[in-house]
């Protein structure tokens, strides 16, 4: 797993190429290519909650 840090984002990747991106995996999605797995979530107590969306892009390739 590779974690980028907030503050490197805009340096690797531009609104332009971003943009492409989401657009591309909406499309797929239209086609029935990819789709959202169900979010999980957890409460951790004093107001606190953990959350996870992931979803497959099969045309793509890509999970995440």
């Amino acid at each position: 797993m590779l974690i980028v840090p907030e503050a490197l984002i805009a340096s690797l990747v531009s609104p332009e190429d971003a943009f492409k991106a989401v657009e591309a995996c909406f499309a797929s999605m239209a086609r029935g290519d990819a789709y959202n797995f169900p979010v999980v979530r957890e409460a951790l107590g004093e107001g606190r909650q953990y959350g996870f969306k992931s979803g497959l892009d099969r045309a793509a390739a890509m999970l995440g």
